[in-house]
């Protein structure tokens, strides 16, 4: 039995903070040492600790949340194929399954178990986006799982301290940009050694044996706190459903029926379209991650998510359908349909949570160029830009701009795209009159553009080019009387191109991107003079919308 004795309430909390410090400073070292702008500058990436029973306990705060939230069933999973008995000392696990992990083989999840005194004490885990997997690049149009790249069985990355240089070879023998890859393998791992030196140390300080009673205080501390907190939501079903998509002419619908009861809240995906045979389809433990993060969100608990949380929140799915694939189903692009679950529940939690819920936003589904070719010297290149839209409006509270909810990855700045591939961004700036109206209007979307380089500063051929987006088709609702914002357009030299699909971008060829802004919340004609004015003082409103859709004069009064 562990000898950790009762904790009292001021060492709870500090030593509490102390692993929030600690999961904080692994994602400064994975940000810090990653070669990839899809970690570095882009916060596409995960860190977590677990005690020595994979209970979560602490999370970083910048995390994407289709990263973070399968963490735990990674870890599971992971036990299982190496159980903890078979794990000693400098051992780190790698696998990147996505019906066990975060939905698709570009996210490659470490785990590194921490010792203490030859015990077993905890794990600590990472995951991050990385540049290239193999198999097909960044499109939807892969037909099963087998196109979309490296399948990783859980295997020792490292074996007590030393590098497994088999498992290294096997992927970079898979990979197109296997430098970046490997670099940040090598960053993840370097992110989990500074965890478990850091959980070993606060360990030897407090004489712990191990850290199961602070794990034991703080969850039954959060399944308290998270109880009351879904007790306060009134019993009830509510029910939302929107197609997300249209493949064709057939739409792809999400449908959510929340069950709250008492202190505990269900949400039942089963009334959701079935699978698709583009790679779209999300796995049930990537549904179940955005799931919990939209209900963390919207309970708006004063401690951070742990197992105390996730204890009272559940998902039920119906296998063979969009939001619960089956092997092999293809699922490479699951934020296409993914990250419309926080707007769908919020729409049916809207009228019981009035105060806590936000319109959906015109980064949902995330918008985002995949690039890949050569330079003139052979050199490859294969980046990933992402820019985003509007957040929705919310009680009280216009939109951000140009921010990505829920994914939270950042837009890439324009001077390091420049210098990752041979392209001139010609315009990124705010897109006027793409908010959604409403009380409290929605973020503004961008027109992103950019021009393909031509002779000695330009690439050895076309550039194979695929984009991420949509709402092509209608733009973001609003929420509670509020408007929808302007549609998304992606065009290759003024013709319309398609998401999702392959095609090639020659020297001189311009690309633009119309991202939308966010839903409206509340009634358009409530919006106060002021914000009107500013709006249309900025820039950012003409003088006709106004009058249309806030019911501002046209001419002074």
């Amino acid at each position: 039995m562990p000898n950790t004795p009762a904790i009292d309430p001021i060492t709870l909390e500090i030593c509490w903070k102390r692993l929030e410090s600690i999961v904080e400073e692994m994602a400064a070292t994975l940000v810090r040492t990653s070669f990839s702008t899809c970690v570095r500058d882009l916060n596409d990436y995960a860190c977590s600790l677990f005690d020595a029973d994979a209970r979560l306990l602490v999370q970083s705060r910048d995390s994407t949340p289709g990263l973070c939230g399968p963490l735990g069933n990674m870890l599971r999973h992971m036990l299982t194929v190496i159980p903890p008995e078979d794990l000693e000392d400098g051992d780190v696990l790698i696998g990147n399954d996505p019906w066990h992990a975060s939905g698709h083989h570009n996210d490659i999840t470490v785990a590194t178990p921490a010792f203490h005194g030859g015990r077993l004490i905890g794990f600590v885990m990472s995951c991050a986006h990385q540049t290239d997997i193999g198999g097909r690049r960044g499109t939807d149009e892969c037909r099963d799982n087998y196109e979309e790249g490296l399948r990783i069985p859980v295997v020792k990355y490292h074996r007590a301290g030393e590098p497994n240089r088999e498992a290294m070879a096997f992927i970079h023998s898979n990979v197109r940009s296997a430098d970046l890859v490997l670099g940040d393998l090598a960053a993840q791992c370097a992110a989990n050694y500074v965890g478990v030196q850091r959980l070993g140390e606060l360990c030897g300080e407090k004489e712990w044996a191990d850290v199961q009673a602070l794990g034991d205080e703080m969850i039954v501390r959060t399944d308290k706190v998270t109880r009351d907190a879904i007790a306060a939501v009134p019993n009830g079903i509510y029910e939302a459903s929107a197609p997300v998509m249209m493949i064709g002419d057939d739409p792809v619908v999400l449908a959510v029926a929340v069950h709250v009861r008492d202190e505990e809240i269900e949400i039942d995906y089963s009334a959701s379209s079935p699978v698709v045979a583009r790679a779209i389809n999300c796995t049930r433990t990537y549904t179940h991650a955005y799931t919990v993060f939209t209900l963390s969100c919207m309970l708006d608990l004063p401690v951070s998510l742990n197992e105390g949380t996730l204890e009272h929140l559940k998902t039920k799915t119906k296998p063979d359908t969009i939001l619960d694939a089956r092997f092999p189903a293809p699922v490479n692009a699951r934020t296409n349909i993914g990250t419309f679950i926080p707007e769908i529940i919020m729409r049916a939690l809207a009228p019981a949570m009035p105060d806590r819920a936000i319109a959906g936003g015109g980064g949902t589904p995330l918008w985002g160029q995949y690039m890949s070719g050569r330079w003139k010297d052979g050199k490859p290149f294969a980046p990933l830009n992402f820019s985003n839209g509007g957040l929705g409006g919310r009680p009280g509270m216009d939109g951000g701009s140009c921010l990505a909810f829920p994914t939270n990855v950042g837009n890439t700045p324009t001077e390091i795209l420049e210098r990752e591939v041979p392209a001139v961004v010609l315009r990124r700036e705010l897109w006027p009159n793409s908010e959604g109206p409403g009380t409290y209007r929605g973020g503004f979307g961008q027109i992103f553009g950019l021009r393909i380089l031509d002779g000695d500063q330009g690439p050895d051929g076309a550039i194979l080019m695929t984009l991420r987006g949509g709402r092509l088709n209608k733009g973001v609702p609003g929420l509670l009387g509020g408007g929808d914002s302007l549609t998304g357009r992606a065009t290759l030299n003024g013709e319309d191109v398609d998401v999702g699909v392959q095609f090639e971008a020659k020297p001189q060829d311009v690309l633009e991107c119309y991202i939308p802004g966010g839903g409206g919340f509340g009634d358009p004609l409530e919006r106060s003079r002021e914000r009107v004015e500013d709006d249309i003082l900025n820039g950012l409103v003409d003088a006709s919308r106004a009058a249309a859709v806030y019911g501002y004069p046209l001419a002074a009064e």
